[in-house]
């Protein structure tokens, strides 16, 4: 990290104990799991950002490291395909998934949650709000999230990691959210942020990876054509960095002719055609989901896995099982798991961070509103995890509270993922009670 915080890391102990949240907002590294619902789907009231702190550590295996223990895994020697970083269309995939898997015990379905009250500073009237974010405040953020997700003290040992096995020449992908975008955008639809992508980069350079062989991409096709906007490249502070779109941003990569995801709709729920990944995904070695927090006017959440409409070729015609209400959305059936399970998605993807500086609780479309969950102000929060299901349970429990509860059928798909094994479902309180089989740690920096 770059700057040493004003108390240690090992201030509390690991064994556990609530700690009182007034004596808890005036410091700067808060760490805990919030912890416990009584019911499977609480009711959620709103409150303004005071936690309520538990410590819980829950390992999938039976032995833990402590963090000064452990060994940030080396680069392996098995040679790799000679990649660079220019990338051609291609029929066939010219990376092949890897296992994600780290030296570092997972916690079960880890889900880091970090907050800095100064993160933006926009008055929800006037302006763009893109040009009030602290770059500074979110890297810290960033390099804050990835820590406490892997349990390292560094950012170099944090990303090592979370990339045991990169080879040099291999690329990494990083799927923003720019669903409403044009080439001139200057709108305040909600959009993706370039500065916390500029500390995943950050990040990445740390272990060595060349930023030409970083790819930032959302090839979003159906109903609209996606983007990549001027305002948002030029505060990309590396400039080497790739970018790539359906239209605008290296559309001659096109869809893979291979790689396809095949919808296994049940009977009584009509068919759907196999539709190709981008080959901005299937080029790449590994991927970073970077959705944001925001309601959807159809889907009632736009996550994680919603985020990958823009990694396949017609999204459009997902509506009508996504949409609730629509003519085949079902409790029984989620195109979104068929996507996000298939092993372009599933086996490339070593972290997910959620946007939710500004997020959108009233929908995908309009600029961000003041959260009075969040005390009248914007959610100034990062959420960080390696489970796909776990973080958008928790970010879906953050709108229902901003929106006094219950949105019906908006979790349908998360219950069904994780019947897969995509991850860790539970509805809770991350106000209140918490967790019980999601293990949530939320640190307030300030």
């Amino acid at each position: 990290m770059d700057r040493k915080p004003r108390i240690t890391r090992r201030q509390f102990l690991v064994g556990g104990g609530v700690v009182a949240s007034g004596l808890l907002m005036g410091m700067q590294r808060v760490i805990g799991y919030a912890v416990r619902p009584s019911a499977d789907a609480p009711i959620i009231a709103a409150r303004v950002y005071c936690p309520l702190i538990v410590v819980d550590r829950r390992e999938t295996s039976t032995t833990t490291p402590s963090p000064s223990a452990i060994v940030t895994p080396s680069a392996t020697t098995t040679s790799s395909p000679s990649t660079t970083s220019t990338l051609t269309a291609t029929s066939s995939p010219t990376a092949t998934p890897s296992p994600t898997a780290t030296s570092v015990p997972l916690l079960r379905g880890h889900v880091v949650h970090i907050y800095h009250p100064r993160a933006t500073s926009w008055n929800f009237a006037s302006g763009w709000y893109g040009d009030s974010v602290d770059a500074r405040i979110v890297a810290n953020m960033v390099d804050e999230g990835v820590a406490r997700l892997t349990r390292t003290t560094t950012r170099a040992d944090a990303w090592a990691t979370l990339l045991p096995n990169y080879q040099p020449g291999q690329l990494i992908g990083v799927k923003v959210s720019l669903n409403n975008a044009a080439r001139e955008d200057d709108d305040n639809e909600i959009d993706a942020l370039m500065e916390p992508i500029n500390a995943v980069i950050r990040g990445l350079l740390a272990i060595g990876v060349p930023e030409q062989n970083i790819w930032i991409f959302d090839v979003t096709h159906g109903g609209h054509s996606g983007m990549i906007p001027l305002r948002f490249k030029r505060r990309c502070a590396y400039p080497q960095v790739n970018f790539a779109s359906y239209q605008d941003e290296h559309p001659e990569l096109g869809f893979s002719a291979v790689e396809k995801v095949r919808f296994n709709t049940p009977p009584g729920i009509a068919p759907l055609p196999d539709l190709p990944f981008c080959n901005a995904l299937v080029n790449v070695h590994y991927l970073i989901n970077m959705p944001i927090m925001k309601r959807h006017v159809g889907a009632g959440v736009s996550l994680g896995f919603k985020n990958h409409f823009g990694s396949i070729d017609r999204c459009n015609l997902l509506h009508r099982y996504t949409d609730i209400g629509a003519d085949y959305f079902s409790d029984r059936y989620s195109p979104l798991v068929d996507i996000n399970s298939h092993p372009q998605i599933r086996q490339k993807t070593i972290l997910t961070i959620g946007d939710g500086l500004f997020g959108n609780s009233v929908n995908n479309i309009s600029a961000p509103r003041r959260w009075r969950t969040f005390g009248d102000a914007a959610p100034n929060s990062l959420f960080f995890s390696r489970d796909p299901v776990a973080i958008d349970c928790v970010m879906a429990d953050y709108l229902r509270a901003e929106n006094n509860g219950e949105i019906a059928g908006a979790d349908y798909y998360l219950r069904l993922a994780s019947a897969a094994g995509l991850g860790v479902y539970e509805r809770g309180d991350p106000w209140g009670g918490g967790y019980q089989a999601i293990t949530y740690e939320r640190i307030n920096l300030s």
